[in-house]
């Protein structure tokens, strides 16, 4: 796992690991954590030598500090995705500093190894109450940069070359003999009248050991005492199943006890292990809870054919509670790694079908999952493939980290049960092998209340249907025309709703707009969080509050990503939609650029996808693809938008511009067009146009505003755009940044987070400033962002026959000089930097005096406008 370096985020996902500084995340510095599982190591032990053998996945040559410490913890845990997960443990007081040699890619030799570990093992193993078996956690930090660093492979990127602790010792007893486990039964089980009882010998002393003694007692009761002759060597350890079986017939709870014993074993605590064991009823009700009981296999995706059938004998496979998993921490049952696929069988019983309605069937599958009733296949989620699969066939697609534990919800036909038993399979399937987590839990419901969403309109031979989620389900309609036709958006948690109606025609937007809007707002990122977005629509006057458009000739700006991460994306579109046609009534424009999360929802891609729609999809009875495929109303609209767009005098897009992008040379429409190529799931036909949708794109870079490019290279990337500006989102910061002499504005911010906080901001642009718009949704502020531009359709100031401020730098009176024949009926109003009008007025002779008097010191902006004209400039206040 890899944790920010103030500790705020924790991954537990990576292709490689980097020591120390990771440009994955803003502050570069980071902490390694490191856990090895099932270290055999007896308590007892002389730890003679100790280290982790890494494999080099890059070659690197850079002075490197590294400190390695243990976490003092006998029983470590799993690493999870919360803050200070790795750098919050409590740590051995050992350390050890490694200040590592070159290494060469793809090599595990010595230069790739720590030095020696043994002081930092041994203070593991001889605190805590230490058992062989357990796990062993180092936590590494250390110094470095984006040029001073090692990186080596990771689990997930290939668990053959991942790190390997390498631990040797010394047995300090001749003779010792151990119960290491109890491999059988479980710790749960169904009743079984014979069951096998199987435990594992460990020899830790220093001399091989024969002829001993095993037994086992149920409830203090022995039940078998048996000679075992197989010699054990040194090290060695045998799987020993006694002759005698057990019986578990009756439900309840069991402590079974197992003992080995020899002569002369200087060592007799870890003789005796005891295991608890509990005896469970096998058939459960249709309507189980979850944290429910389960048989699964976990021990090779090689299943035997007809595993999902309800003749199936499972005698032979455990059983457990859900949660069932690994790498998650949260697990009642430990399933083993490595594999693709997992599988689980539950028996149910039904006593009246005729009784059922809808069923509602609630699982955590990470990745995906099958689900068959009765041997009869009943859904596949989002991630597992269409067609014909095998036992080896992987999830299509990684589930939303964020949502590995939750539950998606699926709508089953009560057809698919019969009276009596019925069995319950799941298959669940990783995205790979090498997967560092899998989760599985479920239970099943009579009824699920919904989330409102849609309307989802599509279209199939000129016939027009309307779905649209409510809590009760789904509501399906069909009409023939669009004539007189009005939807309608639903947004009870904001006890409101809005209309609107279809669009007689959907026309490719333009790549450029040749003139600058008088103002403008310009915000992305919202990730469909409408509350703050129509929050902020509402203050600065672009809508009222029944959504209606009164911005005038304004345009409204989203520089990408209104979706993913959020829960009303159908909500924000439509209100978009809607705007854009009454906006055009009045002269205005409403923009909506595409961000990677919009190209990512057109091209199959659902990393970030929250689980509501998921569960809609399936209502629907639609795969994800189909949302916003081209016979859709949305699908059609998205697909008529810009990556990039020139308004005036100002370039928007989503992510940045990269200097492989700008070396290109590419117009706005040759960049456009390459973006439909990859919107319409087309092939690039060369490699300008994977640039433009690949990690340098234009959507998906983030160089720019991490301020890695020179001034002179934003000069010139932005003169061959021809304009003076660009406004980017995807990469957060608190507020607005204007950065490189303010060429580049960024504008994505943590609009969630700030909602929750009592406000929004946005970027404001009026007559040639800009300003960062912030609202409490009571009070509104407009401070001034960098210096202002100069703006078409004014007069000069300052020149013969022209308008004059003087004098300035200002002190006490400002003078406006107005030729008398373009004087007109004219109005003036001073700004401060802060948004604030401090003066206002009528211009109504030739000279105008304003006192400023009262005023601070500082820089000013003075705006002019009558029917014709508008002036805007800045001047000084010095007393």
């Amino acid at each position: 796992a890899e944790e920010k370096f103030d500790g705020s985020y924790v991954t537990t996902t990576s292709s490689d690991i980097e020591m120390m500084y990771d440009s994955w995340n803003s502050q570069g510095m980071q902490t390694v954590g490191l856990r090895f599982d099932n270290v055999v190591v007896p308590i007892n032990a002389t730890i003679i030598n100790a280290y982790i053998q890494f494999t080099a996945d890059a070659s690197n040559s850079s002075s490197v500090s590294i400190t390695i410490k243990g976490e003092n913890n006998a029983n470590s845990p799993t690493f999870s995705n919360t803050p200070n997960n790795i750098s919050g443990r409590f740590t051995t007081d050992t350390s050890v500093v490694w200040n590592p040699s070159s290494w060469s890619n793809n090599s595990a030799g010595t230069n790739e190894r720590t030095p020696d570990l043994s002081s930092i093992v041994t203070e593991i193993i001889t605190s805590n109450g230490w058992q062989s078996g357990n796990p062993i956690t180092f936590i590494i930090t250390g110094t470095g940069n984006s040029s001073d660093l090692r990186k080596a492979d990771s689990f997930d990127e290939s668990a053959s070359q991942s790190a390997k602790l390498v631990i040797e010792y010394s047995p300090n007893y001749n003779v010792d003999l151990a119960i290491n486990s109890c491999i059988s039964p479980n710790l749960n089980m169904y009743p079984d009248s014979a069951t096998t009882v199987q435990v594992d010998i460990i020899n830790y002393g220093n001399l091989d050991a024969n002829n001993y003694n095993v037994s086992y007692s149920i409830n203090g009761n022995l039940i078998a005492s048996e000679v075992v002759n197989t010699p054990l060597s040194i090290g060695q350890n045998i799987s020993f199943s006694f002759a005698q079986t057990a019986d578990f017939r009756s439900i309840g709870s069991y402590i079974l006890t197992a003992e080995v014993t020899i002569l002369n074993d200087e060592d007799t605590l870890n003789n005796i292990l005891t295991k608890n064991i509990s005896v469970i009823n096998e058939i459960d009700t249709l309507f189980f809870n979850q944290g429910s009981h389960w048989r699964y296999w976990d021990v090779s995706s090689n299943i035997a054919s007809g595993w999902n059938d309800s003749l199936f004998n499972d005698d032979s496979w455990p059983v457990g509670y859900s949660q069932l998993g690994f790498g998650e921490g949260d697990e009642q049952t430990l399933l083993n790694n490595g594999l693709i696929g997992y599988y689980f069988r539950k028996k149910v019983n039904i006593i009246d079908t005729g009784q059922l309605n809808d069923i509602y069937l609630h699982m955590v599958h990470d990745d995906g999952a099958i689900v068959y009733i009765n041997g009869q296949e009943v859904l596949r989620t989002e991630m597992i493939p269409l067609g014909a699969i095998n036992n080896a066939t992987p999830a299509r697609q990684s589930i939303n980290e964020d949502n590995e534990n939750n539950f998606y919800t699926y709508k089953i036909s009560s057809s698919y049960f019969t009276n009596g038993i019925n069995t319950i399979a799941i298959s669940i399937r990783n995205r790979s092998a090498s997967n560092n987590d899998v989760s599985f839990d479920c239970y099943i419901t009579p009824s699920f209340l919904y989330d409102y969403d849609g309307p989802y309109v599509s279209y199939n031979n000129g016939i027009i249907i309307v779905n649209e989620i409510t809590p009760s389900g789904l509501i399906t309609n069909t009409y023939n025309s669009s004539n007189g036709l009005q939807l309608t958006c639903t947004l009870p948690h904001m006890n409101t709703s809005f209309s609107f109606n279809l669009k007689s025609q959907i026309v490719t937007e333009p790549s450029t707009y040749p003139i600058t809007p008088s103002k403008f707002l310009a915000i992305s990122d919202f990730d469909g969080h409408i509350e703050g977005f129509t929050m902020i629509l509402r203050r600065e006057g672009i809508i009222d509050s029944a959504f209606n458009w009164i911005y005038g000739n304004g345009h409204l700006i989203i520089s990408g990503d209104l979706f993913d991460r959020g829960f009303h994306i159908t909500e924000c579109m439509w209100l978009l939609y809607k705007l854009e046609t009454e906006a055009q009534l009045q002269g205005g424009k409403v923009h909506l650029i595409l961000g990677n999360h919009e190209i990512m929802n057109m091209t199959d891609d659902w990393r970030y996808v929250e689980v509501k729609y998921f569960n809609n999809a399936s209502l629907m009875g639609k795969r994800m693809a189909e949302l916003y495929d081209s016979d859709t109303e949305l699908g059609r609209w998205l697909r008529s938008k810009n990556i990039i767009e020139k308004v005036g005098k100002y370039a928007f897009l989503h992510g940045g511009i990269s200097p492989q992008l700008a070396a290109l040379n590419l117009t706005y429409d040759e960049i456009n067009d390459y973006g439909r190529i990859e919107i319409n799931g087309l092939s690039c036909p060369n490699n300008d146009c994977i640039t433009v949708n690949g990690s340098n794109g234009i959507y998906w870079y983030r160089g720019m505003v991490y301020q890695t490019l020179t001034q002179q290279q934003v000069d010139e990337f932005l003169d061959s755009l021809d304009v003076q500006r660009v406004i980017v989102g995807h990469t957060k910061g608190s507020t607005i940044r204007s950065m490189y002499n303010d060429r580049v504005m960024a504008i994505d911010m943590y609009h969630v987070d700030n909602f929750n906080n009592g406000y929004m901001e946005a970027l404001q642009f009026e007559l040639g400033c800009f300003y960062i718009f912030h609202t409490d949704n009571v009070n509104d502020t407009y401070t001034l962002l960098g210096d202002c531009d100069s703006y078409s359709n004014v007069l000069d100031a300052n020149v013969n026959n022209g308008f004059n401020i003087f004098p300035n730098p200002n002190s006490n009176i400002l003078n406006i000089k107005f030729p008398f024949e373009k004087l007109g009926l004219s109005n003036y109003k001073v700004i401060d930097v802060n948004g604030s009008i401090i003066s206002s007025g009528v211009i109504n002779s030739e000279l105008s005096n304003i006192d400023m008097s009262s005023y601070s010191e500082g820089t000013y902006i003075l705006t002019i406008t009558n029917s014709k004209k508008v002036i805007t400039g800045t001047f000084i206040l010095k007393h």
